[in-house]
Formats: structure tokens, C-alpha cells, sequence
């Protein structure tokens, strides 16, 4: 049986002290189970690494369009880590990011070896996953990032 991936929009309130601004992305919901919550992504004040684009369509045209390629048409053979949560803020690596391994299967995609990385420490593994998606129905969801 393949797990079951939904995109769910997910909101970063903003304040004004501390000064942090609103964000609006997307969660990846893995069998009815938030991987924002499941990887404590929201502990590190993160967001996800797709804007929701009928609140943001600027930063959407310009991060998603490279995130859904590394999810789905550029994968090298064995995958590669990709960024499934990152800072609030800037987006950057260096304040922390959840990853997932995402490679091709015989029928889909998998994302496996979830961790937290931040570019200076070793990578800390997260006990979640694997998951293991049907190709055109995750083809469908990843692309939900992309409309208007």
C-alpha cells in the first residue's frame, strides 16, 4: 500500500515584537499525519519550503518553481536531500531546515532519512518515514504549489 500525500496550507503568524513576518506555505500531510508537527519543525519556527501562492505569488513564482523541480524531475540516481521546512525568515540553510533523502522508485517516489540540518553541525536524523508515493498522484499534489 502507498502512503498518501496532501499539501495543507500552513500559516506563520507575524508580530510585531519580536518583528517576525507572516508566511504563508504549505505543510506536507503524510497519511493524515502533519510533518510539521511530526518533525517539530514548528520548535524552530520554520515554515514550508512551498509558498502557498493565493497569499503569496511573488515568493511562490520565484522558490517553488526549483523546490517541486527537486521533487519531483531532478532526481539523480540514489535522490537527494531536499528541503521539505526552513527559517521563517530568510529561507536559509545556515538558521536550520528539515530534509528528507527523495529518490525514484520502480513506482513512485520515496522520501526517506528525515533530518535537521543547518550546515554546521552534523545532520540530527529524525525517526520518521520512509514514505513511499505513487508518481502521478504525487505529481498532482506537488504541482497544487505551483497554481494561483
Amino acid at each position: 500500500m502507498k502512503d498518501h500525500l496532501e499539501l495543507a496550507p500552513l500559516l506563520r503568524k507575524g508580530s510585531a515584537s519580536p518583528l517576525k513576518r507572516e508566511r504563508y506555505s504549505f505543510d506536507f500531510v503524510v497519511n493524515g499525519a502533519s510533518l510539521f508537527e511530526v518533525t517539530k519543525a514548528s520548535g524552530y519556527d520554520m515554515r514550508g519550503s512551498l509558498s502557498n501562492p493565493q497569499f503569496e505569488p511573488e515568493a511562490a513564482r520565484q522558490i517553488n518553481v526549483g523546490t517541486t523541480a527537486m521533487l519531483t524531475s531532478e532526481m539523480p540516481v540514489g535522490g537527494h536531500r531536499v528541503p521539505l521546512f526552513v527559517c521563517a525568515e530568510c529561507g536559509d540553510f545556515a538558521c536550520g531546515t528539515i530534509t528528507a533523502r527523495v529518490s525514484r522508485t520502480n513506482l513512485g517516489v520515496q522520501w526517506s532519512d528525515f533530518a535537521y540540518e543547518n550546515g554546521f553541525d552534523a545532520a540530527s536524523e529524525l525517526d520518521i518515514g520512509p514514505f513511499e508515493f505513487e508518481w502521478a498522484s504525487y505529481l498532482r499534489e506537488i504541482d497544487r504549489s505551483k497554481r494561483d
